[in-house]
């Protein structure tokens, strides 16, 4: 038997279907029984519930034999850690794998922690299986493309990157095996909201992206016929009447766009996606009516910074009037478009803040309905050059014990950095701006603000907005004190809290 373990990265009213795992499940080799440790979900324990299952099948024909973890930077490392600890300390014999974003960025860290046995990096599905084998003695770890272990001297062994697969290449994602409906919560899409990824990968070079680090500028989709089948089990089965696209790019190629939004427009579900700027530009009117009708109502969009130049050095390959532009069509759609920016590059990270801040007051002129993400620049391990010209891990932990102290919490997570080129009084004037647009403009996000907290902080940042002062917003900081309930800083993706300071 196999436990498949989803590490805590959420509380639990944000939990999401547990894709990751359920897709190492799903493709499986026939015969092989297997179950989900989900520690999202309310009640779960994660440790008691794998204690449960390797004692009661202890003596068994079956017995547990793996306990394989999905892990992604931040938070839901800071619970697989002591997790994966506690487990080996009390079967030291058990072998312990894991996969997921944060091996693949940094395997070496992972292998040097003893009580993980091995790393499977990029897409694990097939990587998983043969692994299997290796821990049944029929096979030579170093055969096993996309796994990374210990050599017998205690050395990490990583071995080549398997070359992936496609979604239609795997199996559907086997939703008998979790509580659907304990899953489906509500969101600013709906009442029952879900989450589903139709494609892998991105077909894009961005210098600063963990996506191209892990599986290269590659995109890979879902036949539309199979993500509308699979869409309308959650809808007709379970009542899902939202759904959150995980797609790094939902829509690349236009026909697929327009067959997709065609197949998924009868099932009445609201919908969030990311998309590449350039490519919506692209597009059609006609497809953009269709897109609208399907249900799309808030587009996730990288417009990373109000720089040109800055731009360029990212490789974004994009332009700000391009943002500008896509601005105005979102509004034309009554689709609300949802930038994220990256802030704080190492060459000239004052004029760069600047300018990037500016930016979005022009873009708020354009399209008032905008939402905005912002992120601090965290180097990340790249295939190519890095973004800013660092070496992405130089200083970065050795040991999983210091990339769980906050200091490293807070760099995976993009919020506070300690990068070398950015002071605290640059972050000071990203917390303060923020704090003023989101008081000027409640974001749809926003679930945790009192109605009068956001009316009250909306009219003290009237004049701060008009005029261009955002520095020390006493006031508005206590109104979001008095006014909103604690952050959650372990929401994740769609579910991000407002950045610190913002109301």
């Amino acid at each position: 038997m196999i436990l498949l373990v989803n590490p805590r990265a959420t509380r639990p009213k944000n939990r999401r279907f547990p894709l990751s795992v359920m897709a190492i499940g799903a493709a499986l080799p026939d015969g092989v029984a297997w179950e989900i440790i989900d520690g999202n979900r309310p009640g779960v324990d994660p440790y008691e519930d794998a204690v449960h299952w390797i004692e009661a099948r202890s003596g068994t024909a079956d017995p547990v034999r793996v306990v394989a973890m999905t892990v992604m930077p931040g938070p839901q490392l800071v619970s697989a850690v002591p997790l994966a600890r506690r487990l080996k300390q009390r079967y030291p014999r058990l072998p312990i794998v894991w996969g997921g974003y944060f091996p693949s960025l940094y395997p070496t860290p992972v292998l040097n922690a003893p009580y993980v046995d091995y790393a499977v990096r990029g897409q694990g599905e097939f990587t998983f299986r043969e692994l299997l084998d290796v821990v049944d003695g029929k096979r030579d770890p170093r055969t096993v493309a996309g796994l990374a272990f210990r050599a017998e001297d205690g050395t990490p062994v990583i071995n080549p990157e398997r070359k992936w697969v496609g979604p239609d290449e795997l199996p559907p994602p086997p939703y008998e095996k979790i509580p659907v409906h304990d899953y489906l919560m509500p969101a600013f899409l709906g009442r029952r909201c879900g989450v589903y990824q139709a494609s892998i990968g991105c077909p894009y070079g961005c210098n600063f992206c963990g996506v191209i680090s892990v599986f290269g500028s590659r995109e890979k989709f879902e036949s539309p016929a199979r993500t509308a089948a699979h869409l309308r089990r959650l809808v007709e089965r379970y009542g899902m009447d939202g759904v959150h696209f995980y797609d790094n790019n939902f829509f690349v190629k236009e026909d697929h766009a327009l067959e997709l939004c065609e197949r998924i427009e009868p099932l009445g579900l609201s919908w969030w996606c990311e998309a590449r700027i350039d490519a919506l530009l692209r597009f059609r009117d006609t497809t953009w009516r269709r897109i609208a009708r399907a249900g799309l109502r808030m587009v996730f969009l990288g417009a990373e910074s109000g720089s040109d130049e800055v731009l360029r050095r990212m490789n974004k390959k994009l332009t700000t009037a391009q943002t500008l532009e896509i601005a105005a069509r979102t509004r034309e759609y009554d689709i609300i478009p949802e930038f994220s920016f990256v802030l704080g590059g190492p060459d000239d990270p004052e004029g760069e803040i600047e300018s990037t801040l500016a930016f979005i007051r022009k873009l708020k002129s354009v399209n008032p309905d905008m939402e905005m993400i912002l992120y601090f620049y965290t180097p990340t391990p790249q295939r190519r050059g890095t973004y800013g010209g660092v070496d992405p891990l130089a200083g970065t932990p050795d040991t999983l014990e210091e990339w769980i102290e906050p200091q490293w919490v807070a760099w995976m997570t993009h919020e506070d950095p300690e990068t070398p080129w950015l002071d605290r009084r640059l972050k000071a004037r990203v917390q303060d701006f923020e704090l003023v647009l989101k008081s000027r403009f409640p974001s749809l996000h926003d679930t945790k603000t009192a109605w009068w907290g956001k009316e009250l902080a909306r009219l003290l940042a009237i004049r701060r907005w008009r005029t261009g002062r955002y520095e020390n917003p006493r006031l508005l900081r206590a109104v979001r004190r008095w006014a909103r309930t604690p952050d959650d800083r372990q929401a994740y993706g769609h579910l991000r809290p407002p950045a610190r300071g913002a109301a």
